[in-house]
């Protein structure tokens, strides 16, 4: 059970941070380079999170039932992990010191 709490606790954090990087980029002028950046940013996401989740795959138990369970709360938390640190570290870095 402990790997689903750590899933759905990554999962708001990522959606929070993404909510606030939406928001902060929709604002402003964007150049062609920047959105070239933002696109290729989810291209490597993209990439890294099918390696890891593929990772997972290959050492899933199949014999225990409950251990496959929470194996495949690990493989989603290993799929979401380059989106949820992107997001998280461009949330942090768009804030303004107090």
């Amino acid at each position: 059970m402990l790997a689903w709490n750590t899933l759905g606790l990554n999962w708001l954090e990522m959606m929070s941070a993404s909510g606030q990087v939406i928001a902060r980029r929709s604002r402003r002028n964007n150049t062609p380079a920047q959105l070239f950046g933002m696109a290729s940013e989810k291209v490597q996401a993209a990439l890294e999170s099918s390696q890891a989740m593929s990772r997972h795959m290959a050492r899933f138990p199949t014999a225990d039932p409950l251990a496959m369970w929470n194996a495949w709360a690990r493989v989603m938390a290993s799929g979401m992990a380059p989106y949820r640190s992107r997001a998280v570290r461009n949330a942090r870095s768009g804030r303004r010191p107090r």
